[in-house]
């Protein structure tokens, strides 16, 4: 049974994320404008732009569009609470699976070709990170012997360092970061997927990747675990923070990748080093390297 501590942990991740989230999205905005010689916006400007369309007018080309793009929503929402509530891994990857597929659907029932190519795009980029988030659940399920949240132990991030490494194009894509903003690229698409959104509609959609860089950040916080709360969380933060930074390097250093070299090179880095990881611990559990 659930101890009345680690419910209000729950709780607190379960409301204080999402906000944690928009903090995250609105200190890259801030970096990435330092980075390029900019003032940038304040950080709270990604909360101050959901408010903002809100109260816009609703507009959508019809209502497919709109009943997927709140499916998206609810899906990534449901997805969140799975994970932060102990749920099963392979759940969560699941219907977050289903949230991505809904937005894609969501811009291919709009009769528009910007819409319809990043559609398309968005396609290949779940076919680029899927597997890899897929392995990484499998190679924390084959390690711990579960896949439930509440079960895992201390020391993934010590026996599965490939298996953390092999996330990070899945963190660029996620955060639509070069070389992997395939689907929503500005100069030759405009925005892809959320192009004909608008209003509500579109903060909905935004919501929803919000809470789906939440369900990837905190599979990778899963890496690591203490006994000590304060120091569970100091190291959780820290491994959301490095890859968080290195996404900012990559992004502004680097120009964005064709479509093909992006699924490969994704696929190929990081089913090799899942892979391998996988290897080695099984190698170690049948007493090989003793």
């Amino acid at each position: 049974m659930t101890s009345t501590s680690d419910a209000m942990v729950m709780l607190v991740l379960l409301f204080l994320s999402p906000f944690a989230i928009g903090l995250l999205m609105g200190l890259d905005r801030k970096l990435t404008a330092r980075m390029q010689n900019r003032v940038g916006p304040p950080i709270l400007q990604p909360f101050y732009d959901l408010i903002k369309l809100f109260g816009k007018e609703r507009r959508v080309m019809n209502n497919s569009q709109a009943v997927f793009g709140v499916a998206a929503m609810l899906l990534q929402l449901a997805a969140f609470v799975i994970l932060v509530t102990g749920g099963d891994l392979l759940i969560v990857f699941f219907v977050s699976g289903a949230g991505s597929f809904s937005l894609v659907l969501g811009a291919f029932s709009a009769r528009s070709p910007f819409s319809y190519f990043g559609a398309q795009r968005e396609l290949l980029q779940i076919l680029a990170y899927e597997p890899i988030l897929f392995m990484a659940i499998f190679a924390i399920g084959y390690r711990e012997g579960t896949f439930l949240t509440n079960g895992i132990g201390q020391d993934l991030v010590v026996v599965l360092p490939l298996a953390l490494l092999a996330l990070l194009p899945v963190v660029l894509i996620k955060m639509e970061k070069s070389p992997y903003d395939i689907a929503v690229a500005h100069t030759e698409i405009i925005s892809g997927p959320y192009v004909e959104y608008s209003g509500r509609y579109l903060a909905y959609t935004e919501i929803a990747h919000w809470f789906e860089l939440g369900i990837l950040f905190g599979i990778m916080t899963l890496f690591f675990q203490d006994p000590n709360i304060y120091l569970s969380i100091a190291g959780k933060i820290v491994i959301v923070f490095v890859f968080f930074l290195a996404a900012l390097i990559i992004d502004n250093s680097t120009a964005r990748l064709t479509r093909g070299r992006m699924v490969r090179f994704t696929l190929a880095f990081g089913m090799t080093l899942i892979v391998a990881n996988i290897l080695i611990l099984f190698l170690a559990d049948k007493g090989v390297f003793r």
